[in-house]
């Protein structure tokens, strides 16, 4: 991986010239993973947890792994991607707020879901219908968290 590569990709698409400003003009706008492998404009390779980043100054997007998401610019597509490896392994965990908060966000659950998940994500005993309705929703995360490899898609980091 090459931390220049990083910085200047992400800099040539920002209205700063220089990285301590350009990155402050970007936010996470989505976090997915992808069907297959993909190599980083960083040349990292292979990378399948990947974030749409978005330019707040002038609309620009870019598409990124999470590592450098992460390392470098300091959004928090980690905590979503822990959360849905999790409810993978186990359909009853519970997502975290970062990733119910993506979710809603996206629309991929509504409002009733997004408050019903806040109120039952850390109890311990749920009834058989509040069970069934959490592990609706994490299938919905999962099955919205996934997508397929595109060879076009440019990306930024792991």
């Amino acid at each position: 991986m090459s931390e220049y590569r990083l910085t200047s990709e992400i800099i040539k698409k920002s209205v700063a010239k220089n990285w301590d400003e350009a990155k402050l003009e970007w936010a996470l706008r989505e976090v997915y993973e992808a069907d297959g492998p993909e190599t980083c404009l960083c040349g990292h390779y292979p990378i399948i947890e990947l974030c749409v980043l978005e330019n707040k100054k002038n609309g620009g997007s870019a598409t990124v792994g999470n590592f450098c998401v992460k390392k470098f610019i300091g959004l928090p597509s980690d905590k979503i991607f822990e959360a849905v490896k999790r409810v993978r392994k186990d359909g009853t965990k519970s997502l975290n707020a970062e990733a119910i908060d993506h979710a809603y966000q996206r629309g991929w659950i509504n409002q009733w879901e997004k408050e019903f998940y806040f109120q039952n994500m850390r109890k311990r005993k749920l009834s058989a219908r509040q069970k069934e309705k959490k592990t609706q929703i994490n299938e919905k995360m999962l099955r919205n968290m996934r997508r397929p490899q595109t060879s076009a898609r440019t990306t930024v980091s792991h």
